[in-house]
């Protein structure tokens, strides 16, 4: 679900005066914090920031963003950690781009892009999703996007070798969707990662959509991804969460149940795809697949992601999975377009 390279942003301590409507509890940012979790929130445009009710939950409640300058602005301001979004994506490439028909002129571009952002957000962004969606919808391999045209199905690994060439010390993962609900995709994914560290590709971890559509995943499939990902040294996270649905029961049930198996399978760094329903996109009619109320209001989902988070124990994790790429030494929470 993306459209260009965005930036990302999570909470790590309390900040924004403004009253809104009260969850009657905890923040989600206070939970997550106490058990050293990222939490986050994505799908913001900039001009929601003029909103200052929006600012104020965002600030309070987690959660993170997307449009660059005013974006990390917000985030230094309110102590958060950054995630960019999207370098390449199958959708929404520039012109100039497309152009482009000659390998060597076409990975000098990638390049190029990549310097020029990651550069410009070096130390103020610690982590990447460097190729979004490079896999069929439904399954069935790769996607033939303007960079497998060009660069054939090896743009994957150039694009994770120029990215760290461009951020040596930055976390970078690869995002997709739908691997938890359709089985042959989830071997698709598992394939494609598997064979990049073979080759020594630097690649930290697996970002998973999660953008749910009436029926949760099957329970033991997100612990069954995290462990077999860990035995190839890889992080998995969650980074579009959203659940699209017109029974706000099982919205809430739903949120639940994912947060649950998720915390306890080892998943440190959680996002959704926004937090309000007042700037949510769907694509089931009249669904509002979010955590809180077009006017700030928390729902039912709100409530049973905060149970999860709260009532979370952790077991054996390792420190440096949870602390890398934190601020300070503190204990933050953190990512969620």
């Amino acid at each position: 679900m993306k459209t260009a390279t965005s930036i990302i942003a999570l909470l790590a301590t309390a900040g924004v005066a403004y009253i809104y409507p009260s969850t009657g509890t905890t923040s989600l940012r206070e939970e997550a914090a106490k058990k050293n979790l990222l939490f986050g929130s994505g799908a913001i445009n900039p001009t929601y920031l003029e909103d200052p009710e929006f600012a104020a939950v965002l600030a309070d409640q987690e959660l993170q963003l997307g449009n660059i300058d005013t974006l990390v602005q917000f985030a230094e301001a309110n102590n958060m950690v950054v995630k960019g979004h999207g370098l390449i994506s199958s959708c929404c490439n520039p012109n100039y781009l497309l152009n482009i028909t000659r390998p060597e002129q076409f990975r000098a571009a990638m390049k190029a892009h990549f310097n020029a952002i990651m550069h410009r957000y070096e130390g103020k962004v610690d982590r990447w999703d460097v190729v979004t969606e490079a896999l069929e919808t439904q399954g069935g391999g790769l996607q033939v996007n303007d960079f497998y045209k060009v660069l054939g199905p090896g743009y994957i690994e150039d694009a994770f070798r120029i990215a760290r060439e461009a951020a040596p010390y930055a976390k970078l993962l690869i995002n997709e969707n739908l691997v938890e609900s359709i089985p042959s995709k989830r071997q698709g994914l598992y394939n494609l990662v598997s064979g990049l560290v073979a080759k020594g590709v630097p690649i930290d971890g697996i970002a998973l959509q999660m953008h749910i559509t009436e029926v949760a995943p099957i329970p033991g499939v997100i612990t069954d991804m995290v462990n077999s990902y860990e035995a190839l040294g890889l992080e998995v996270t969650i980074a579009e969460m959203d659940v699209h649905t017109l029974n706000a029961t099982l919205q809430a049930d739903i949120y639940g149940a994912v947060i649950k198996e998720a915390l306890d399978a080892g998943i440190t760094d959680i996002s959704f795809w926004g937090f309000t329903d007042k700037h949510a996109y769907t694509w089931v009619e009249g669904a509002k697949p979010l955590m809180f109320d077009e006017n700030y209001n928390a729902k039912g989902a709100f409530y049973t992601t905060h149970d999860a988070l709260q009532n979370f124990v952790h077991q054996a994790i390792n420190d440096t999975a949870v602390h890398y790429g934190c601020r300070n030494t503190r204990s933050v929470a953190a990512p969620a377009q």
